[in-house]
């Protein structure tokens, strides 16, 4: 590589990388670090997962079927709750601390679904010219805090999907001891499963349901109000949606893993089918920040056909 390729390769790289005004060096060297954890973590942890599924032999304190045969009294079992929601706690801190450095960019990426909707127009970025957009605001801060706090909500959901792993590790950890060995290997297939569903959720929640929803709430006009959300109800309104439509697609996978309990059976699943209807829209109203219909379909919709593919799988257990 000639001395110039180099010279303008450095340059680069010292060139803050768009919506996050760090240099490409900074970024690049964060997610080279995240690969290498990850990849390290699966490289250390595959074997002994291996040798885990394969191996039934009973263990001590625990009966022919894998059950612990240790009794737990009520404090007990308290404070192994305590230990695990402790352990997700901490996990999430540590997943905040690192995506906070990127907090710009996370708030930009929760910004882009409201951009050309309404009053707000479609170039706003981290680069964007301040004057030519100084008539054209996407949302407004009405106190000195709302845009910190506004920082830390998206970061806190980008953190919450990467700690996803080790908080559904947790629940695993928490309910394995009353569970046989094959359940407990079924249980433990719910991580990666959780994991995947809810960043299938939010990224369907962010990608399909957000632009519609915004279009059609801002799409509302009157020549005497200047709609212009404030930053915490419009970030309050995303981070809720994203995070209520992750959690709505793990409802295939918990149907699944209840089937294989045998707790469930299709059979009993069609039965309740009217009344999930009705929990649907129930659940739609509690999470949807305004009272229209139309958000409330947006959400409830998903959930009657995660039902029904939810219905679908305890078929093939």
């Amino acid at each position: 590589m000639s001395s110039q390729n180099v010279t303008a390769l450095a340059e680069w790289l010292m060139q803050p990388a768009p919506f996050t005004g760090y240099p490409w060096a900074a970024v690049l060297g964060l997610l080279l670090a995240v690969v290498l954890v990850v990849a390290g973590v699966a490289f250390i942890a595959t074997p002994r997962f291996r040798r885990w599924w394969s191996d039934d032999t009973p263990r001590p304190g625990e009966d022919e079927r894998g059950v612990s045969t240790e009794e737990l009294t009520l404090m007990e079992h308290l404070l192994e709750l305590r230990t695990r929601l402790m352990i997700s706690a901490i996990a999430l801190l540590a997943t905040t601390i690192l995506a906070f450095p990127l907090f710009r960019f996370w708030f930009y990426l929760a910004v882009r679904p409201i951009m050309g909707k309404g009053n707000c127009p479609a170039d706003v970025g981290l680069n964007a010219d301040p004057i030519a957009g100084a008539y054209a605001r996407c949302l407004q801060a009405i106190t000195p805090t709302e845009l910190i706090f506004a920082y830390f909500k998206v970061t806190l959901v980008i953190a919450l999907v990467v700690a996803m792993p080790v908080i559904a590790f947790q629940v695993w950890k928490y309910i394995a001891p009353g569970l046989t060995r094959q359940e407990r290997k079924y249980a433990l297939s719910f991580v990666p499963g959780a994991t995947l569903l809810f960043l299938a959720g939010v990224l369907f929640a962010y990608t399909v349901l957000m632009p519609p929803a915004l279009g059609f709430l801002l799409g509302f006009t009157d020549p005497l109000v200047e709609v212009v959300p404030t930053v915490n109800s419009y970030i309050s309104f995303i981070t809720r949606l994203l995070v209520a439509i992750g959690l709505v697609f793990e409802i295939p996978l918990v149907m699944f893993f209840l089937a294989k309990l045998n707790l469930i059976n299709p059979k009993m699943l069609g039965s309740i089918r009217r009344y999930v209807f009705v929990v649907a829209f129930i659940v739609a109203a509690v999470v949807t920040p305004t009272p229209d219909p139309f958000n409330q379909l947006l959400v409830a919709i998903p959930i009657l056909v995660l039902y029904e593919v939810g219905a679908l799988f305890t078929r093939f257990v």
